[in-house]
């Protein structure tokens, strides 16, 4: 610590005024504290338009759809099935089983990528409980997504069964509620292990008062920030050390990822959460290739770098591969 020098004040007074600067040494301020790594993942399925090319409608415009993000540098991909139906009319959620599904666009990407992604698979769907979360136990899946608002007969078991085969649960939470859900079901109950992996995804449309998971009305970029300053100060008063990604959703697309860039969070892009390209406008994106280049390059502007799929296995608390 420097030593100050005494002096009577008027003599101090008189000798500040003679050295007055109004500016401090930059260095006086410290470096904030943002990762300069960020893990970003995209969401390939398109449910949000079913005519642009945006929407993959077959398995292998899955794997064309994930392989372009992948080689452009995304640490993982996230596939989801729900509701989409491919060129024969089929339900790839309901008329092919789940393992048949994922299988057929992970073998393809494993054989060009090795291990250079990190496959995020939903469990959402089967007859059973068990064809459900067969994606994981047969090691398709490193990381799955449940949201604590769905049915506790199926989440609780669900979160439970994903730690038991080594995936790495993500809770996608959409609201506020949310997070009190997870924390009162999954984290105070010890059934989740640290590091805990959030997703947080607000901002979506809803068309019904009830639903298994609960919305936000986000219509502008008050309302945006408002939202997540929120869910992230009650994330991080749970657990500070919480990983936390971000969704693109809805029309605040990637506004919605910028500000979580800016705030040292992780970003999930594509279109499966929304079409829209810009909220200003009618814009839609092409593909998830032209949103993953402009989430890098915001990323890039703000001195962040996209995280290999290592450094995302290591972030979330999984080895390298």
């Amino acid at each position: 610590m420097n030593t100050i020098e005494k002096l009577p004040l008027w003599e101090a007074a008189q000798r500040e005024m003679e050295t007055y600067q109004f500016h401090a040494p930059s260095d006086v301020q410290p470096k904030w504290d943002v990762s300069q790594k960020i893990a970003i993942n995209v969401a390939v399925s398109g449910r949000f338009d079913g005519t642009g090319t945006s929407q993959p409608t077959s398995l292998q415009t899955y794997v064309d759809a994930a392989s372009d993000v992948i080689e452009a540098g995304a640490c993982g991909v996230h596939i989801d099935f729900t509701w989409v139906t491919d060129n024969q009319g089929r339900r790839l959620d309901r008329d092919l089983p789940p393992v048949e599904a994922y299988g057929t666009v992970l073998e393809p990407l494993r054989k060009r990528f090795g291990k250079d992604f990190v496959p995020n698979l939903n469990v959402l769907n089967g007859t059973t409980f068990d064809i459900c979360v067969s994606p994981a136990r047969e090691g398709l899946a490193e990381v799955a997504p449940c949201a604590p608002g769905h049915p506790d007969a199926f989440m609780v078991p669900a979160i439970q069964a994903l730690e038991d085969c080594g995936v790495k649960p993500e809770l996608a939470v959409h609201s506020s509620g949310e997070i009190e859900l997870a924390k009162r079901k999954l984290i105070d109950t010890g059934i989740l292990k640290k590091p805990y992996n959030w997703l947080i995804l607000y901002g979506l449309p809803f068309n019904g008062g009830r639903s298994l998971i609960s919305g936000t009305w986000v219509s502008n970029a008050q309302d945006m920030a408002r939202h997540l300053f929120l869910m992230v100060d009650q994330i991080r008063s749970i657990d500070p050390t919480s990983v936390m990604s971000v969704c693109a959703a809805g029309r605040a697309s990637l506004y919605m990822t910028t500000l979580a860039t800016m705030m040292g969070l992780h970003i999930r892009v594509g279109t499966e959460d929304t079409p829209w390209k810009y909220p200003n406008s009618d814009e839609r994106l092409k593909d998830n290739l032209e949103m993953f280049k402009m989430a890098k390059d915001i990323a890039e502007l703000h001195g962040r770098k996209p995280a290999s799929a290592n450094e995302y296995r290591a972030l979330i608390g999984k080895p390298a591969r």
